[in-house]
């Protein structure tokens, strides 16, 4: 999987009444491509106040993740892609802009994808407290590292942007099991002037740890601070000198080290890899579960929801829109196992299970998926997991249903497709006893005694049907086909020993042969013409009969042209030769049935192949409902 260099989309933006749009398109494109949906994500997300060089420090860091050539990444041409800013006093970034998913192989082995989200720049002139806590809500709720952009120093008027995430945090952490509900918080200083503390990331710890532990004489002030700590499983700090102007006015867009000033490129190489090092990624988690790129989407879709009001919503909303998303995404895991389970016995172009196998499978598949569910770490209380239990079931039952109804389908065409096989087999062991008995039947062979003619039948149809029995293909009617086999090669003695018996006056064994000889090459009309006429797939019953009377008919006049001998001597003959073609043609009514039985259940077949994948999507919606 290679990165899209392509510049960052908007998936969020504010419309009339400062209200948002989710931009679905853009966001599909970004998360729910084939080879990004299932990747765990690393979402990391820069807010903070406007016009503070956002968008320039994420361009920056896509410009990093892209570059082959870590030691000169400013220095690379980078093709304008990445996040686009300007300088000046007004704003750039409108709602949320997210990067080009950026893939990385983790120390662990386990690939993910990074993801760099731009946001709103909080409390501009433009913008309510309500929009602004929003973009801000949105990017801290769905990322593994939160980048607190501030400018000069830290002031006790930053913890309102993180009020209501303290209290959320609260409220998660009193929730068994779910743990800390945030990963990683580093609060970014711009333009650090205080040369007491040093630049970079050990000034930054020193000034951040100072300030989240000093005391500030306000209760409610403390009390937001103590869950800062609590809230984030890792806090730190970095210090970033002044750019220069060339960044600072807004300079030329594609800027390189050249552009900045000597200490901001020195200390933006040491923050680069502090947040974007393989070693320093964190995969975004819920509950301790990992958040793949779909979910990452779901989470976002759900959250939307909560705050498309005018008001900002009560933390403990946003704990039961996580609580029911954090189960829907367990209930999609466990029922896609399910999904994996069921499709490794009968998926793709498998032989079709017994109906007991099938359901005793479907019954183990089930199983194993409720335990997923139930291992995977969840939020919330029991009614949200019991909820998403009982409709994991329905969503299992109802993907069976199609797959039920496609066994039964390829166990039929398999029968067919046997009958089909046994049925040339047939013809095929036939001609073997026939062969068996040339050393009583050959043209120059004169009469046989009845002993030795039987001897030699029952040699021969023990190896016919010994063939047959080895050679058969599997189908519930094959003792049918090989009775049929057994029918004929009895006909075919009878007619042998009546020619024997003919052969016993030399005066007429020279008519006798001629006749077999008629028999045999009028035989062969018939088949050919036969075969002819079924080579047309669609043909009608009509049709074949009409078929039948015409090969009949020609087969009969053909052995009229080649007989010999007296007309009592011909009939039986020409008697026998009608009777076995009459037989004949029920194999060629019953293969023509075949083919069209076949022809439907290809069809249906792949109907219902689409039916199960149009099911497996509708269950894996991209788009997740709850409740």
């Amino acid at each position: 999987m290679e990165a899209n260099m392509t510049r960052a989309r908007q998936i969020l933006s504010s419309g009339e009444n400062h209200t948002f749009r989710l931009h679905v398109e853009n966001l599909e494109s970004i998360l729910l491509a084939d080879d990004v949906i299932d990747k765990p994500v690393v979402p990391i997300s820069v807010a903070g106040a406007f016009r503070k060089g956002k968008s320039f420090l994420l361009d920056m860091m896509f410009r990093y993740l892209c570059a082959k050539d870590k030691t000169n990444w400013m220095n690379e041409e980078p093709h304008g892609v990445g996040f686009p800013w300007q300088g000046g006093y007004k704003r750039h970034t409108t709602g949320m802009l997210m990067s080009s998913p950026v893939p990385v192989t983790l120390p662990s082995g386990e690939e993910a994808v990074v993801l760099l989200v731009d946001t709103q720049g909080a409390f501009d002139n433009k913008s309510t407290v309500a929009e602004s806590a929003t973009v801000f809500a949105l990017s801290t709720l769905l990322s593994s590292l939160v980048v607190f952009n501030l400018m000069n120093n830290v002031q006790n008027d930053d913890l309102e942007h993180l009020q209501l995430f303290t209290e959320y945090g609260r409220m998660a952490l009193d929730d068994e099991g779910s743990g800390a509900p945030f990963q990683k918080l580093l609060f970014l200083i711009r333009d650090w002037q205080f040369t007491e503390i040093s630049l970079g990331a050990a000034g930054g710890k020193e000034v951040i740890d100072e300030w989240l532990k000093e005391p500030s004489g306000n209760q409610e002030q403390e009390k937001v601070r103590k869950h800062i700590r609590d809230c984030f499983t890792e806090i730190s700090g970095f210090l970033l000198p002044y750019p220069g102007k060339k960044v600072a006015c807004g300079g030329k867009l594609n800027v390189c080290a050249g552009d900045m000033e000597e200490d901001f490129v020195q200390y933006l190489n040491e923050l680069m890899p502090i947040l974007l090092a393989p070693g320093n990624l964190k995969i975004r988690t819920v509950a301790g579960n990992p958040m793949k790129a779909r979910d990452l989407a779901n989470y976002l879709k759900m959250y939307l929801d909560l705050f498309k009001g005018d008001k900002i919503p009560k933390p403990q909303n946003i704990l039961q829109v996580t609580a029911e998303t954090n189960n829907m995404v367990a209930r999609r895991e466990a029922r896609l196992q399910y999904i994996k389970d069921m499709e490794s016995v009968l998926g793709g172009d498998r032989s079709a299970l017994s109906e007991g196998d099938l359901f005793r499978h479907h019954i183990e598949s089930t199983h194993r998926a409720e335990t997923t569910f139930k291992n995977r770490k969840k939020m919330g209380d029991w009614k949200v997991s019991e909820f998403n239990h009982g409709e994991l079931l329905k969503e299992m039952e109802e993907w069976f249903k199609p797959v039920e109804r496609l066994n039964k389908i390829k166990l039929e065409e398999e029968r067919l497709k046997a009958e089909k096989f046994n049925a040339s087999l047939k013809e095929s062991c036939r001609a073997t006893y026939a062969q068996a008995m040339q050393t009583v039947t050959g043209e120059e062979v004169g009469h046989v005694p009845p002993q030795e003619l039987d001897r030699v039948h029952g040699c021969a149809m023990k190896k016919a049907l010994a063939r047959f029995d080895a050679e058969k293909a599997g189908a519930d009617k094959t003792s049918e086909c090989r009775s049929r086999l057994a029918d004929a090669i009895h006909f075919e003695h009878k007619q042998i020993m009546l020619h024997n018996e003919v052969k016993k006056e030399e005066r007429t064994r020279q008519c006798a042969q001629q006749n077999s000889n008629a028999v045999r090459m009028s035989k062969e009309c018939y088949q050919a013409m036969m075969d002819s006429t079924t080579q047309n797939s669609s043909i009608s019953d009509e049709e074949l009969r009409q078929g039948h009377t015409e090969a009949l008919k020609a087969a009969e006049e053909l052995f009229e042209g080649l007989k010999q001998g007296s007309e009592s001597l011909c009939s039986t003959y020409r008697e026998n030769m009608v009777v076995d073609l009459t037989s004949r043609f029920g194999d060629y009514q019953r293969s023509v049935e075949n083919e069209v039985k076949l022809k439907n259940m290809v069809n249906q077949i792949s109907d219902l192949h689409h039916q199960v994948k149009q099911q497996k999507k509708d269950l894996d919606s991209r788009w997740c409902s709850v409740m």
